[in-house]
């Protein structure tokens, strides 16, 4: 083959593999508009929501029953003797109250606790007794 033919043929192939990058540079870009279309609509509707949340009996009732449920979810997390501190520290009893009460050492209820919270996802003892008392 001629040194023609083969730039020739060489161009060819670079026009080829071009077009081939542009159809898949092409086909991301349209998918990214779709994604970035369904995000703007997502955040356009998350913007009403409060509207509609204040406007629908309905729709406020299950965001309050689904929180409820999530609640629910965690407390059955719990181990019964956590329950059980959980109770007390409801009751405003401190680790070394609980601790007298159920003839445990102190650290043995702080280390419940310790467990409760990260069950709970509560981060200190304020959020841990708030907790308590919404699941009442």
């Amino acid at each position: 083959m001629n040194p023609q033919m083969q730039n020739h043929q060489q161009l060819q192939n670079e026009i080829e593999f071009l077009r081939s990058e542009n159809k898949k540079l092409s086909a991301q870009l349209s998918f990214h508009r779709r994604v970035f279309r369904n995000v703007h609509d997502a955040l356009e509707n998350a913007e009403n929501l409060p509207d509609a949340v204040e406007n629908n009996n309905l729709l406020r009732t299950l965001l309050e029953e689904n929180e409820d449920l999530k609640m629910r979810m965690r407390v059955a997390k719990l181990s019964t003797r956590e329950r059980e501190i959980m109770e007390l520290v409801k009751e405003g009893m401190t680790s070394k109250e609980i601790g007298m009460r159920l003839n445990i050492s102190k650290l043995t209820v702080d280390t419940h606790r310790k467990n409760m919270m990260n069950k709970l996802e509560v981060n200190n003892t304020a959020e841990l007794i708030r907790f308590a008392l919404a699941v009442s």
